[in-house]
């Protein structure tokens, strides 16, 4: 209780969850300087453009699934339905498609693509590790 009788609301800090755009803007951020470091220290245009492209399908896969898990897992009713199964197709053909185009264009830089898809975990991981006592567990 506070000294006027009503118990205080959540401090400002307390107030704050999870957020997606701190991860999106923390992945964008981090695959703009991965590619940075790969232009400037590498001097490689095709290792860069791996990592962007690659941090690109992560970060719109992870907007997706937001949106299909918000439509889908919500306290009424659940909306299962076919807008629901085609984001499913549409995310699955992304995915698929940057596979096949890691096989098909020339000069693709695994490792790259091992970082740009990296990127968008590590934002997660950082996320998670800002509000410790957050979320539940």
């Amino acid at each position: 209780m506070g000294a006027d009788g009503e118990s205080p609301g959540p401090s400002p800090a307390e107030g704050e969850g999870f957020s997606v755009r701190r991860v999106v803007w923390s992945a964008t951020l981090l695959a703009t300087v991965g590619a940075l470091v790969e232009l400037l220290l590498r001097k490689s245009l095709p290792a860069a453009a791996s990592l962007t492209v690659a941090a690109a399908v992560a970060i719109i896969n992870f907007r997706s699934l937001e949106g299909l898990l918000q439509r889908v897992l919500q306290p009424g009713r659940p909306r299962f339905d076919r807008q629901s199964l085609l984001t499913i197709g549409r995310r699955l053909a992304l995915f698929a498609g940057g596979f096949a185009a890691l096989l098909i264009v020339p000069g693709v830089d695994f490792v790259a693509v091992a970082l740009g898809l990296s990127t968008l975990v590590v934002a997660l991981i950082v996320e998670g590790l800002r509000r410790p006592g957050a979320g539940g567990g």
